[in-house]
């Protein structure tokens, strides 16, 4: 009996150890790089798809009252369908445009909007819940900061804080979770939960993605800001389809891709 519980010990010991083996990490520099040559092999594609992404861009642009209007649910509807079509393509995954893994998609999407309306919540309200507690006296100076915070973030210190904030979450809101959309799409693991447990230990790795796609936007809208040269809907275009080639080439490090069953020919 001793026996037989110290070899069932020491098996949960070596399942532990080859789970911990299993972890694998991504280099940035190495996927930026494949996804260029990507890019550059089928460029003629590449250029398709930017040209589309630009035209849904444009028609946007054309819509009165942006988001305000009906007409842009229509569009968001369109566009993530695109995006749909656009992930399987590139996985090769045909038919490329499958109703039921847009729907299956649908279920990772609304969980993403989810945890970000709530993290944008509780940075709203989470403040205002010790003034209800009585902590009027001790708490009051630093509650009338953070408004003050709040309120500057159109200035440059309420902007920085709000992106090193939402930088280093990104993994657990955006990263993490687009690889589980990325695998509903395919017919794999839509668990948010699941991505996470696959790409555990590379946190700073998706900080440091998040980074680098963010600055790209922001020094494209600088310049376009700053210049007048009105290429900011072009390179907007672009970076997107880029990008979505870059998650793809971080998903098949963590998720392996199952062999097609052939049928049999009679």
């Amino acid at each position: 009996m001793i026996q037989t519980q110290k070899k069932g010990q020491v098996l949960k010991r070596t399942k532990h150890k080859s789970q911990k083996r299993e972890h694998r990490f991504f280099s940035l520099t190495t996927v930026l790089k494949s996804s260029a040559k990507f890019a550059l092999l089928f460029k003629r594609t590449f250029l398709i798809w930017c040209v589309v992404n630009f035209a849904f861009l444009y028609l946007f642009s054309q819509i009165p009252n942006g988001w305000t209007n009906s007409l842009s649910i229509l569009w968001l509807v369109a566009y993530y369908i695109y995006w749909c079509v656009y992930i399987r393509y590139v996985q090769q995954h045909p038919p490329y445009f499958s109703l039921i893994r847009i729907f299956n998609g649908l279920i990772p999407v609304s969980k993403i909007m989810f945890i970000n309306i709530s993290i944008y919540l509780l940075i709203v309200v989470t403040p205002f819940i010790p003034l209800f507690m009585g902590f009027r006296e001790k708490y009051l100076e630093f509650f009338e900061g953070y408004m003050e915070i709040m309120k500057s973030y159109n200035a440059l210190p309420g902007k920085t804080s709000f992106y090193i904030f939402m930088l280093l979450i990104s993994p657990y809101t955006l990263s993490r979770p687009y690889l589980a959309w990325i695998s509903s799409l395919i017919g794999s693991s839509r668990s948010i939960i699941d991505a996470y447990k696959r790409t555990a230990g590379n946190y700073w790795n998706f900080v440091l993605c998040a980074f680098v796609m963010s600055a790209l936007f922001f020094i494209s809208y600088y310049i376009d800001t700053i210049y007048d040269v009105n290429t900011l809907i072009v390179l907007m275009s672009v970076f997107p389809v880029y990008f979505n080639i870059v998650f793809i080439d971080i998903y098949k490090v963590f998720y392996k891709r199952k062999p097609r069953v052939k049928t049999p020919s009679h």
